[in-house]
């Protein structure tokens, strides 16, 4: 759309709107970028909460290792007294391994967790720095007047491309 004013010796005033481009496209593409930006802030919302999972399955993990420790100390003992048999203390050792090995599983998961929130948070802000980008494209749709007075030189013709 052009303004009826916007021709050789037409007159404007500051804040005039000179013309309009079909926001179709920018419109679309700001909407687009819109659920981006929310896709990218519910992954890392459930990231955050992955990690958060992560955590507490570490501190039960560490609780269990404490656990069959002491189970091991505790067979230790009694084998020593011989009152304990080596299956059980050879069966509380093994649960010990097994646990420690647990441990080391959930402090893996607590990594892979963490870079999962911060590959979540590059993604969300890339996400966000498309949305204005495309906020600015639907602005850039509308030309004001940036001065009050007559237009000389004026080439522009309704349905032309302009660049």
């Amino acid at each position: 759309m052009l303004a009826e004013g916007l021709v050789d010796g037409g007159q404007v005033e500051e804040g005039d709107l000179l013309l309009r481009v079909d926001t179709a496209d920018a419109e679309t593409r700001r909407a687009l970028a819109a659920a981006d930006v929310t896709d990218a802030k519910a992954e890392r919302l459930e990231a955050t909460r992955a990690l958060e999972l992560s955590r507490d399955e570490l501190l039960a993990a560490q609780d269990q290792l404490a656990r069959r420790e002491r189970w091991c100390v505790r067979q230790q003992d009694l084998v020593e007294r011989g009152v304990g048999t080596e299956a059980a203390l050879e069966s509380a050792e093994l649960a010990a391994s097994t646990a420690r090995q647990s441990v080391l599983s959930r402090r893996q998961a607590i990594q892979q967790a963490e870079a999962r929130v911060n590959t979540a948070s590059i993604r969300l802000e890339r996400a966000e720095l498309s949305l204005a980008e495309a906020e600015r494209a639907v602005l850039d749709t509308e030309v004001f007047a940036t001065f009050s007075g007559t237009l000389s030189e004026v080439s522009i013709v309704e349905g032309g491309i302009i660049s």
